[in-house]
């Protein structure tokens, strides 16, 4: 049994060591990819498109606070989570509240498509630049007031921690209902009616075509029809991959804060599964720039767009 939890010990450490890492990597990269093609001329008056940039912001500062942290205090022997009673507080806040608001943008975002897919003008008429630059603000302060319980309850026990009893138990509901079940809950449900407003659309076009006979589109409404039809595929794409990861993530962090504590070999396998977990959290803030590409031509072709141009600038070509 020793040489087992030894191997297991030793595995663990060693996904850790390195998941972390790689997720930071390719989730700065993809981020900083992500600032390149959002602030393309051709999206930059885009609600969906300024969500998506948001998110994207907020996602960077996830993975460099929460993983570089994480990261201190698992392989580096940092202990100011265990010493320093702010950094204590400040951190437990921040690691729920910046990927908060991360989630509340993507979610604007599949709120804002399924406004402009929809057949009515007055539903359509919320997806705008004006509402959006409100939403994002609500958005920023409903996730640092709906947190800041967080700030009061997280204290040096002697370690970081919650308070103990009822508490800790609304801790980790409010963490799996508000971080995890509504947000993408909802994501997926606005997912679901914009795909339902598609298919109407297309109904209501075909019998359009069959009365009249005859359809004309200019070029400008053929391009913004296309362009809204591939950021409704990004959209879709990054709501149904994020729900999978993050209630993957809340489901494992739920079972280990309400089943009664583990000890010997069983701890170790919860911690093992803790840390597998950990990585597929933050794997949700890394992904995106891959998922836009493999989803979206649209985006694949303004990111080239924006490198070329770069490289144009930068060797005066």
């Amino acid at each position: 049994m020793s040489k087992e939890v030894s191997e297991i010990e030793i595995v663990t450490d060693a996904v850790s060591y390195y998941g972390l890492i790689i997720v930071l990597a390719f989730g700065t990269f993809g981020c900083i990819c992500n600032f390149i093609t959002f602030t393309a001329s051709q999206l930059r008056k885009n609600p969906c498109a300024f969500y998506f940039l948001g998110s994207t912001l907020f996602d960077l500062l996830s993975m460099t606070f929460g993983v570089s942290t994480r990261f201190a205090a698992d392989h580096f022997d940092s202990n100011l989570h265990s010493s320093d009673r702010v950094y204590c507080k400040l951190r437990a806040y921040l690691v729920s509240t910046i990927p908060l608001v991360s989630m509340y943008l993507v979610l604007l975002s599949s709120f804002d498509r399924c406004m402009s897919s929809s057949v009515s003008v007055r539903f359509r008429s919320f997806s705008q630049m004006k509402i959006a630059y409100r939403a994002t603000a609500i958005a920023i302060v409903v996730s640092l007031l709906s947190c800041s319980h967080i700030l009061y309850s997280y204290d040096l026990r002697p370690v970081c921690a919650t308070m103990p009893g009822p508490y800790a138990m609304f801790d980790g509901i409010f963490l799996v209902v508000w971080l995890g079940i509504i947000p993408h809950g909802l994501m997926l449900t606005f997912g679901f009616t914009t795909v339902m407003n598609i298919r109407q659309t297309k109904r209501r076009t075909a019998v359009h075509w069959q009365t009249v006979g005859i359809a004309v589109f200019s070029a400008t409404q053929s391009i913004e029809r296309k362009k809204n039809i591939q950021l409704i595929i990004m959209m879709l794409g990054q709501t149904g991959l994020s729900s999978l990861l993050i209630l993957t993530r809340m489901t494992s962090y739920a079972y280990y804060i309400l089943k009664p504590r583990a000890t010997g070999y069983q701890r170790l396998v919860d911690k093992s599964l803790m840390s597998f977990t950990i990585i597929l959290y933050y794997t949700n803030f890394a992904k995106s720039f891959y998922m836009y590409t493999l989803t979206s031509h649209l985006f694949r072709s303004i990111f080239m767009e924006r490198i070329k141009s770069c490289f144009q600038t930068i060797f005066g070509q």
